[in-house]
């Protein structure tokens, strides 16, 4: 298993922060699309498809 990053709670709306360590190792920027991936049991999260 993989180093943990952070972590975020579950707005009433469904929405989550991305915390800031994520955001620099990913290069995410305001208006980015984030894509979630499926893999088994697991989802990741990418800027890409």
């Amino acid at each position: 298993m993989g180093k943990a990053l952070g972590s975020s709670k579950v707005t009433v709306r469904f929405q989550v922060t991305v915390p800031e360590e994520v955001r620099k190792k990913m290069k995410v920027k305001d208006g980015d699309t984030l894509v979630f991936v499926e893999d088994g049991k697991r989802i990741y999260i990418s800027t890409e498809f």
